[in-house]
């Protein structure tokens, strides 16, 4: 799409819901599949670009080339030969063969560097598929779009440079690297379901369920952990100590938080298969349990002892100290007048997940945690509709995980004894009942499945917005998350974290990421040398961590 049609489609942005919102109702002859695309190509390009340079494919070297040139056409490599394995008993040959035949040329352009051509869903695709797909057409649209204008200034001016020219080309390498491994699990999910017997797979289970596999002895180390946690909350909370149940909460949400962000550890996404998953690896920190972790002090050494290089796990507490003070108060205020005490307020907390298997488990962990410390009444999980990203976590793969949770015996039994399997089994009980009784619940908006930065959400996905805005607090898990919130672009890496949100402000806000992208904010002044002088691979190598806030109150 041309700039000028573009820009004059913006004024339409204010008045039209673009393709993101979350009704996944069938289109009317009012919303077809082109005014869709026409809206959320408006309501995008109203949107500003990065602030800073956009992580690309072309700049050489960088993790992002390595990305798109080696390891996503090794991932799809293997999830093909994964597909083609799971399908070929059941799915008409010629259906597997035109499904299987799509994926590979989706494989060959990457490898060609080719233009990237609009997705189109399947004759009659739910209208969630459109959604997905047109967001993405509308995303590559306009990048190609400011790609033009940047050429014509480019010319002007004589600029020049190999990465400069491919920088102006809308190819797998010259456009961000965010918006083309979006594109590439948009593709694969019109592929599936393209051919009726794919439709309904999702083609990185069996990576999934290999994860899990070897997941099995740090599920239980951290199920263990987690039950003691539990048990000095219910020990505390029976003295009616109002002191002491507030020491033990504390330690449950500091721990709870170690074993979310090192669960991010497991991510799929980073591996040609989970047969490369290192087992020892898994474990909750660089060594030994998370409670065990030493914490960062503000000020403290540019290169922690804990790998955790920017913790603001003190800050959170307050914030969540704040809330389940805010529970009591209400609980023992009267309710005047002769009348009975108001009911406490529901103080809801949010988590958007990212990877499943052993980093969800993490994450339900401190979700239990924040609900028996008295920190929320309520914890709302938000996933994804589709497959993304790999590992990234599907409703299918939060009631897969509970299921096999509660298995008489681990995944490895050689490794992980009958005994020692129970405080998963007990865990996932406990989680279950969760769910039933509306402690927990679970949403998947579309829009955790576009390439939009988080800046961009009050326009395009207002209804999004809002419901974080209602939110006491939100937890923001993994590396998607973080560079989706700072844009995926090359901020000084000492630049104040909050300004990397470019005003994304609807709640209270913490991101807990292992650094896996070459994209940070908020260090200290000096930091990422002193970083880089010990680990020349810290922004990418998965050990180091992040707790960071913003928005606190």
């Amino acid at each position: 799409m041309a700039a000028a049609p573009i820009a004059e489609g913006a004024a339409m942005a204010a008045n039209i819901r673009s393709g993101l919102s979350a009704s996944t109702s069938p289109p009317t002859a009012a919303t077809t599949a082109a005014a869709a695309a026409t809206a959320a190509a408006a309501a995008l390009a109203a949107m500003p670009p990065p602030p800073h340079t956009p992580l690309v494919g072309c700049e050489a070297g960088s993790f992002a080339e390595a990305t798109i040139t080696a390891r996503l056409p090794a991932i799809l490599a293997s999830m093909i030969a994964d597909v083609e394995a799971e399908a070929a008993a059941a799915a008409p040959e010629a259906q597997l063969a035109a499904g299987l035949a799509e994926l590979r040329a989706l494989r060959a352009a990457m490898l060609d560097n080719a233009p990237l051509p609009p997705l189109v869903a399947a004759a009659g695709a739910p209208a969630m598929t459109q959604v997905l797909l047109d967001a993405a057409n509308a995303a590559v649209e306009l990048a190609a779009a400011r790609q033009a204008q940047a050429s014509a200034a480019a010319g002007s001016s004589g600029s020049s440079g190999r990465q400069t020219e491919m920088m102006l080309q809308p190819t797998w390498l010259g456009l961000p690297w965010l918006l083309v491994e979006c594109y590439m699990y948009g593709a694969i999910h019109a592929a599936m379901t393209r051919q009726p017997a794919l439709a309904g797979l999702d083609p990185f289970h069996k990576q999934k369920v290999a994860g899990w596999r070897k997941s099995a002895a740090a599920a239980a180390d951290m199920a263990a952990e987690a039950e003691l946690l539990l048990q000095a909350l219910q020990k505390a909370a029976a003295t009616s100590d109002d002191a002491q149940h507030g020491a033990a909460a504390k330690a449950a949400c500091l721990a709870g938080l170690q074993m979310a962000l090192w669960g991010n550890k497991a991510d799929l996404s980073l591996l040609v298969n989970a047969a490369g998953l290192d087992a020892a690896a898994l474990g909750l920190g660089p060594a030994g349990s998370a409670a065990q972790q030493p914490q960062q002090q503000e000020g403290g050494s540019l290169v922690p002892a804990s790998h955790v290089i920017v913790d603001h796990s003190e800050a959170v507490w307050g914030a969540m100290e704040r809330l389940r003070g805010r529970r009591l108060q209400r609980r023992h205020s009267g309710g005047g007048a002769g009348g009975p005490p108001p009911p406490p307020p529901a103080v809801v907390v949010d988590v958007v997940l990212d990877n499943s298997g052993l980093e969800l488990f993490a994450d339900l962990c401190l979700a239990d945690l924040l609900l028996e410390a008295g920190v929320a009444d309520h914890v709302a999980l938000h996933g994804k509709q589709v497959a993304w990203f790999v590992s990234d976590t599907l409703r299918p793969d939060l009631d897969w995980l509970l299921e096999h949770c509660e298995a008489p015996q681990s995944p490895e039994p050689d490794k992980v004894s009958a005994a020692a399997w129970e405080p998963v089994r007990r865990l996932a009980a406990r989680w279950r009942a969760h769910l039933a009784a509306g402690r927990w619940s679970w949403a998947a908006h579309p829009f955790w499945t576009t390439p939009a930065p988080y800046c961009w959400m009050g326009h395009v996905a207002p209804d999004l917005y809002g419901r974080l805005a209602a939110s006491d607090l939100v937890l923001l898990k993994g590396d998607l998350n973080y560079r989706k919130l700072t844009h995926d672009c090359r901020w000084p890496h000492d630049t104040p974290f909050e300004e990397s949100l470019q005003g994304f402000k609807p709640a209270p806000l913490v991101a807990l990421r292992t650094c896996k992208a070459d994209v940070v904010a908020g260090l200290a002044s000096g930091q990422s040398q002193a970083l880089t002088a010990v680990d020349e691979d810290w922004l990418v190598d998965g050990k180091w961590g992040m707790v960071q806030a913003a928005w606190l109150r």
